[in-house]
């Protein structure tokens, strides 16, 4: 490992994550086209890892070096190093003596033992964002609840319009992928190990499985579409809950689909194609649907809206580094309770959903919105989720899926109906 290399990349991904507030992904493929990744001698994906790790653990080394170092708000490439060194220090690797060297002239003590008596430092989360959630939920949840975030949890859904379930079970087998069926949807499947990731198999990419969360699954069935029903899916790009309203409806309902990004929608166009779905069932429409005016009401309303995210921190852990920024969430739940008010006068049954742990965009959203609305109600998605926050009196009413209860990303889903 050529470690002066590597820190370089670490220190370019960080960077890039902050300044450009893209996933972990994007930043290290913008490193490595800008400044080339083979200088680390690293295999890629494992360079990827170690990067994803270090994005991930900002708030910890951050801490670390303020509390044993000599500077106050460290580089980039100082908390690069850090890392480096932390990294190599827990795996009982050799220190290169340019590294130790550089390190201690930054942070001298950092081989001393560093309290790390905050909890969001621990788990390398927000002040913020801890202390928000802790005042909705026991302390002792919340650290549950984000520890479980800092490991990812993959989902695949097997694409019944491509292949049937049994068949893609065999064909996994073949390709010695371990899963765990699902007891509540025989079309997901956790996956527990794979030889390969799911991405190179041919069964990804001809579009028989997808990977798709099992909070995002339960979103879709908590609106029970069916057969010549008409649907609205408000935010529709990139299009695997379109899909799977589809295969839930085998290709029988009739979508129209909006989206205020002109490229996501021809993205999204090619997705579905290559999932199976009768795109001629589906409009793809280029509008806001804070403000669409229709003169057909649905029948059915999908209203997964932008969000903070947050509840997809274990996917992307740049989502921790760009919501360093505490009014993100009250920002965006300014769009959601207006594409949600929207949504109301267009259909007799809405689902709002957000993958997001933050009450601000769930709970709070909901209140808002039937205070202003009376012509529907909050009804009971029928869906195996955890319940709401319970410092909110809709909380009975509502679902969420809680990381280290239900092994998922971490989703709010109300459903109301007029």
């Amino acid at each position: 490992m050529n470690i002066d290399a590597t820190v370089s990349i670490l220190a370019n991904v960080l960077y890039t994550v902050m300044r450009k507030r893209v996933s972990t992904r994007k930043a290290f493929t913008y490193t490595c086209k800008r400044f080339g990744c083979g200088k680390a001698l690293l295999e890629r994906e494992f360079l990827y890892r170690l990067a994803q790790e270090f994005v991930s653990s900002y708030y910890k080394v951050l801490y670390i070096v303020e509390n044993s170092g000599n500077i106050r708000n460290p580089s980039h490439r100082v908390l690069a190093r850090a890392f480096m060194y932390l990294w190599l220090v827990e795996r009982g690797e050799k220190i290169d003596s340019k590294l130790r060297k550089s390190v201690k002239r930054d942070v001298p003590r950092i081989d001393a033992t560093i309290p790390l008596d905050e909890p969001w430092a621990i788990l390398s989360y927000p002040k913020w964002l801890f202390e928000r959630l802790a005042s909705v939920m026991p302390t002792e949840e919340v650290v549950k609840m984000l520890s479980a975030m800092n490991k990812r949890v993959l989902w695949i859904r097997v694409n019944t319009l491509k292949i049937d379930v049994d068949k893609a079970l065999k064909l996994l087998e073949k390709e010695d992928v371990y899963y765990e069926t699902n007891r509540d949807i025989p079309f997901l499947l956790r996956v527990v190990k794979s030889r390969k990731p799911i991405r190179k198999l041919d069964l990804f990419k001809n579009g028989s499985i997808i990977i798709q969360d099992k909070a995002s699954v339960l979103t879709v069935l908590a609106l029970e579409p069916e057969p010549d029903m008409l649907v609205y899916d408000f935010a529709a790009a990139p299009g695997i809950k379109t899909s799977l309203i589809m295969q839930l409806t085998e290709n029988r309902a009739r979508v129209v689909a909006f989206d205020s990004s002109r490229r996501r929608l021809e993205s999204m166009k090619t997705l579905l194609e290559r999932y199976g779905v009768d795109t001629s069932r589906v409009d793809l429409v280029l509008s806001d649907s804070t403000k669409i005016s229709l003169s057909r009401e649905a029948d059915a309303i999908l209203v997964d809206a932008t969000c903070s995210s947050s509840g997809a921190i274990s996917k992307d852990p740049a989502i921790k580094i760009i919501l360093r920024d505490p009014r993100i969430p009250q920002k965006m739940s300014i769009t959601q309770t207006n594409m949600l008010l929207n949504a109301l006068k267009h259909g007799e049954r809405i689902v709002y959903a957000v993958c997001s742990i933050l009450p601000d965009e769930g709970e709070e959203v909901i209140e808002k919105v039937l205070a202003t609305s009376p012509s529907h109600r909050l009804v009971d998605p029928r869906i195996p989720a955890s319940r709401g926050y319970k410092a909110y009196s809709i909380w009975d009413k509502v679902r969420r899926t809680i990381p280290h209860i239900d092994e998922s990303e971490g989703f709010f889903i109300a459903r109301l109906e007029k």
